[in-house]
């Protein structure tokens, strides 16, 4: 202390000036800065700081006293102050608001199947659904859009491991089957894994496509599955027969490592090294594999393929042809399912492009033929068709019209809108399943239609307008790689014809020297 206790209420040392207060509860004194109005802060304070007694003192000793007495404003506790305004609790935002409760009507709409499911008939209509989150989900899918098949990836199809096949998905699919009507055994067709390739001749690809493939087979007799469909692969630039001997091979070991599955082999476009373009290559596979184990393959004719690898399926009599020649080079005993999709490309082009039912240049009369064959009825057959389409222009499907317009269902069930598009974007397709739903209806009508009656025609003539713009499209691609291909082929004939053998040059050397 600079001064000691004493009743004067003010005293001088060092030459600062402070009050004193008389505490009168223990009789002790207390310093207090003086207070002082903003005018009278004169120059007392500094002449007495000018003083060599004041200049004595450190600037750590004066310094704090002179902010105070020329701020008049006491030291602020920083650190307090800001944990004090820290522990002040601010109201918690509520991060899941409580969801509107929906009406009674919205929560019908949603339980409401696009699609009611028409039982009793011969064919067996349905489309490659989602199996997202459970396989027992493929069934709920299906029933939405009025199906009658079901076709599904047992497990991701683009990567090779997976997860294994879970006991309760297993009883729930069995179960629903059960209750929901559906012949696991006969109108279920898993699709294999795009990544298989069984005709590889690669050692070590070979035993991981074999490994996935038997995977799936053993999930299929895990679920009661008995048909397993399958792309044959690819011969990989190796002969043709080296490549069926591989795939035979890998086939029956299959077999004889599973009880009851059947694969089922899917015809392809004939594009490039895959395998399945031409019948007879199913002829010449089968002609490999041991007759006892006939009874456990298949074959699956997918519409969209065989028509670009060549095989007419629209005229009457080119289905017919086409079915002669797959019962005498393979036998008609080995269908056991159809892939329904019509084709954006050509025939004969060797393009994989499906289309919408009666849009593509199979027409709506290839379907027709397919719907009243009576050698299909209890085969599983499944659509693959494009179903992407923009918000605001789905199928109605309730009052059985196919007009465009959307049911009030439909508008309940409309995907949740996504990021915004670039400016000049048109609107982003969504998946609709309401357009399988649409197709089924309209395969399951052709049955015993009048293909010459005016309902027909008047339907076939709608559904081939919608696809017109398409198919011109790719039809001027295909007439241009045809002229490509005719010009390159004319351009090697030339060069193969002006080209002299390394005997004519010595002959002619020879007889110029003569």
């Amino acid at each position: 202390m600079c001064c000691q206790e004493s009743e004067s209420p003010m005293c001088e040392d060092s030459g600062f000036k402070v009050n004193h207060k008389r505490n009168l509860s223990n009789g002790t004194s207390e310093l207090s800065p003086p207070r002082r109005s903003k005018r009278q802060k004169s120059t007392t304070n500094l002449k007495e700081l000018s003083s060599p007694e004041a200049s004595e003192l450190e600037p750590e000793e004066f310094t704090p006293a002179l902010k105070e007495e020329v701020d008049d404003k006491p030291l602020v506790d920083t650190a307090k102050e800001k944990k004090k305004k820290a522990s002040v609790k601010k109201p918690k935002e509520d991060v899941n608001p409580k969801k509107a409760r929906k009406s009674k009507k919205d929560q019908e709409l949603e339980s409401m199947p696009l699609a009611p499911r028409t039982k009793g008939l011969r064919m067996f209509v349905g489309a490659h659904v989602s199996a997202a989150k459970g396989v027992f989900n493929s069934i709920h899918n299906t029933e939405n859009i009025g199906g009658n098949a079901i076709a599904l990836f047992l497990k991701s199809q683009r990567k090779w491991d997976n997860p294994a096949l879970q006991d309760d998905h297993r009883d729930q699919f069995r179960k629903l089957c059960l209750e929901k009507g559906y012949d696991a055994a006969k109108h279920v067709l898993p699709h294999g894994s795009y990544l298989v390739n069984l005709a590889q001749n690669d050692k070590a690809k070979s035993k991981q496509a074999y490994t996935s493939f038997l995977d799936d087979l053993r999930r299929c007799e895990a679920l009661g599955i008995t048909l397993y469909n399958f792309h044959p692969g690819s011969t990989n630039q190796t002969p043709l027969p080296e490549a069926l001997s591989r795939l035979a091979e890998m086939l029956v070991q299959a077999i004889t490592e599973t009880t009851t599955v059947v694969p089922v082999l899917e015809t392809m476009c004939g594009h490039g090294n895959t395998i399945g373009g031409a019948l007879s290559e199913f002829r010449d596979l089968l002609a490999l594999i041991p007759k006892q184990h006939h009874s456990r393959i298949g074959i699956c004719i997918d519409t969209c393929h065989s028509f670009a690898a060549g095989y007419d399926l629209t005229s009457p009599a080119g289905f017919k042809s086409f079915l002669a020649e797959f019962d005498e080079l393979i036998g008609i005993q080995f269908l056991r399912a159809l892939h329904l999709n019509d084709s954006k490309a050509p025939r004969g082009s060797k393009r994989d492009l499906h289309a919408n039912i009666g849009t593509g240049f199979l027409g709506l009369r290839a379907f027709h033929n397919i719907m009243n064959e009576p050698r299909f009825e209890g085969l599983p057959m499944v659509l693959e068709t494009p179903i992407d389409r923009v918000p605001g222009q789905n199928v109605a499907i309730r009052d059985g019209a196919a007009d465009g317009s959307e049911s009030e269902s439909e508008k309940k069930k409309q995907p949740k809108k996504g990021p915004k598009r670039p400016a000049g974007a048109g609107a982003a397709a969504v998946p609709d399943p309401g357009v399988w739903a649409a197709e089924i209806k309209l395969l399951e009508s052709l049955i015993g239609m009048d293909p010459e009656g005016e309902e027909f025609r008047a339907l076939e003539a709608r559904l081939s307008d919608e696809g017109r713009a398409e198919r011109e499209k790719h039809q001027g691609q295909y007439d241009r790689k045809l002229e490509a291909d005719e010009k390159k082929k004319a351009k090697e004939a030339g060069k193969a014809k002006g080209q002299k053998s390394l005997m004519d040059m010595m002959k002619q050397g020879g007889a110029a020297k003569e």
